[in-house]
């Protein structure tokens, strides 16, 4: 377990480094003739290329929504059509799951954090990740409500068991050229 840890801050850090590098229209999504727009599958993709070229020797594979349809552990589970935003694991090696990571941008309803946090417990649980990652990105003055990214969080676990933030690293992309860092909850 020592070396999980110390590979899932080695991951932390390169995922810090990585949504450094991400300009501002994979941040937000240029749209003609309106606002820019928060498009989390665009981000991903940055995120996923940023990260590919830090990897270098990183002891694990980077896979991006890689789909689980068909794995026994995923058979008639919750989760058996599930494609997390990023995987990070040897491949047929179950005992070398690190991550499961899921994104969001902050202005999404707490609803749909609810739903990313129960399928990384989940992932945690049942298909052997070490833990959890959910990177929110985004300003969060970016919602009419006023709560802050830790009300979210708490509000999107406090009505499941389904969730267990114990298991799940918090962090935030605030905004573009700075680095994503750890929320405490």
């Amino acid at each position: 377990m020592h070396d999980m840890n110390q590979e899932l801050n080695k991951l932390e850090d390169m995922i810090a480094a990585a949504s450094s590098q991400i300009e501002a229209e994979y941040f937000q999504l240029p749209v003609a003739d309106a606002d820019t727009v928060y498009r989390e599958r665009v981000y991903c993709y940055e995120l996923y290329h940023q990260l590919r070229c830090l990897w270098k020797s990183f002891p694990f594979s980077l896979g991006g929504e890689i789909d689980k349809a068909g794995h026994p552990h995923f058979k008639d589970g919750p989760y058996a059509q599930a494609k997390p935003d990023l995987l990070v694991h040897v491949p047929r090696d179950m005992t070398r799951n690190l991550a499961c990571i899921e994104v969001k941008p902050f202005g999404r309803p707490v609803a749909e954090f609810t739903s990313d946090l129960e399928k990384l417990t989940w992932f945690c649980r049942h298909a052997k990740y070490y833990r959890g990652v959910f990177l929110i990105y985004g300003d969060l003055a970016d919602t009419a409500s006023g709560a802050t990214l830790r009300d979210k969080v708490q509000k999107a676990s406090e009505h499941t068991k389904e969730i267990d933030l114990a298991l799940i690293y918090v962090l935030h992309h605030p905004a573009i050229r700075q680095k994503a860092g750890r929320v405490g909850l």
